[in-house]
């Protein structure tokens, strides 16, 4: 397996934040470079996957709230359990909830199919955005 491809998902321990046990290694085939972060947690006897993803670096503010304003939360509508956006960094960001499995293809798989519809997601809202719809 190519190094740059692995996947490796923690389980974080909400109380202390620290990361206490490995869950599995997945790997990626595209878009990893959206991952910005990723943890396994219990919630209500229950494991979910916390999966924060990312843009290309975003150089100018009105790209940044276009990004936000065109962007279809619902295209992961069957993957995941929520999302929210997180809008605190320098580049726009969302914060998946995804059920997890303990049948690794079927989250390896997962995993991949929503890399590959929010790279799609953001390839169809980009060229949309233009710099006067969103500066004064």
């Amino acid at each position: 397996m190519d190094n740059y491809n692995n996947l490796l998902l923690m389980k974080k321990d909400m109380e202390t934040g620290f990361l206490i046990e490995e869950i599995g290694s997945y790997k990626i085939n595209n878009h990893i470079e959206y991952i910005d972060k990723i943890f396994l947690f219990e919630e209500d006897g229950k494991s979910f996957i916390y999966l924060r993803i990312t843009t290309n670096e975003i150089n100018e503010d009105w790209k940044y709230y276009g990004i936000f304003d065109l962007y279809n939360n619902e295209v992961f509508s069957e993957k995941i359990c929520d999302i929210e956006e997180y809008n605190e960094d320098y580049n726009p960001k969302w914060i998946l909830k995804i059920q997890y499995s303990n049948n690794y293809e079927e989250m390896e798989n997962v995993l991949n199919e929503i890399l590959t519809i929010h790279a799609a997601e953001l390839e169809r809202i980009i060229p949309l955005i233009h710099e006067e719809d969103y500066t004064e």
